[in-house]
């Protein structure tokens, strides 16, 4: 990008140039011109004509090769940037197909968020439920056994419901009955 800024500042100094010269050339012609036609067998005129014609077609010949440098640059930066642009087209496609990936795996973790939650809820169910089977089976042997084994039975699950904190959970239950 540098470097096409560097080129078109030497082509503007270039043809700055060319201007200011073929200004004066041209006086200079127009002059010698008159003079030429006026007088033409005066050599001085003769010769001061020729040499501003000559520079006039010289500078306008650079002109003209400048320019052509101009339009070739042009076309070498039309050809870049139509590179660029393709380039970008298939970024924007591979973007858009990131994109659609990215909202389908975004669906996909909300889905299995829900899924690890509804898993944990069933999980605590059934946890639940094997807890109160397993203290309803040391409440029935309690029944069944002599009243100190039943006593010590009651207390191990009572202390077992404690640590699991289910005690916490059916106390509040128990008080409202």
């Amino acid at each position: 990008m540098n470097n096409e800024i560097n080129q078109s500042h030497r082509f503007e100094e270039k043809i700055n140039s060319i201007n200011s010269s073929f200004l004066s050339a041209l006086d200079n012609f127009n002059k010698y011109f008159v003079y030429y036609h006026t007088n033409p067998e005066v050599d001085d005129y003769s010769d001061n004509f020729l040499n501003t014609k000559t520079q006039l077609q010289g500078l306008s010949s650079n002109m003209f090769i400048t320019t052509n440098n101009i339009e070739k640059g042009i076309e070498q930066l039309d050809a870049h940037m139509s590179e660029i642009s393709v380039k970008l087209t298939k970024e924007k496609k591979k973007n858009k197909e990131l994109e659609k990936m990215f909202n389908s795996l975004k669906g996909t973790e909300k889905g299995s968020d829900l899924l690890i939650s509804d898993s944990k809820i069933e999980y605590n169910l059934v946890y639940f439920k094997n807890i109160e089977l397993f203290i309803g089976i040391l409440i029935i042997l309690a029944l069944l056994v002599s009243s100190k084994v039943a006593f010590i039975l009651l207390v191990v699950a009572l202390i077992f419901s404690y640590y699991l904190g289910i005690l916490k959970m059916v106390l509040p239950v128990i008080k409202h009955l």
